[in-house]
């Protein structure tokens, strides 16, 4: 139950800008309610602005929920319905997610 997360590089400065890229793997039993990710704590960005998630064509829908710092992942809900939080002790191990998180300093 937990997430795999490297950074890609360092991070990019460009102005007041600051651009940081993660690479992240869950493991093989994924919560329905979403794996912790504390971006607040990884990327040293005071003020984050846009955060970008690709999922690689996985088939599965990756959103980031801010206010409780979670990743959440979502798959097609049954007879086209809406998505669906993907199920507790799915193996996403196989998937891999890029996150790049741009702001700016304070």
């Amino acid at each position: 139950m937990a997430l795999t997360v490297s950074q890609e590089g360092r991070n990019s400065v460009q102005g007041s800008r600051i651009t940081a890229t993660f690479k992240i793997t869950p493991d093989d039993s994924w919560l329905a309610a979403g794996e912790d990710l504390k971006l607040s704590e990884l990327c040293s960005i005071p003020i984050m602005e846009t955060i970008t998630l690709d999922g690689g064509g996985t088939g599965y829908v990756w959103q980031y929920d801010r206010d409780n710092e979670l990743l959440l992942a979502f798959e097609a809900g049954a007879d086209g319905a809406a998505l669906d939080a993907v199920g507790d002790g799915t193996n996403l191990s196989t998937h891999t997610i890029y996150l790049t998180v741009v702001g700016r300093r304070a």
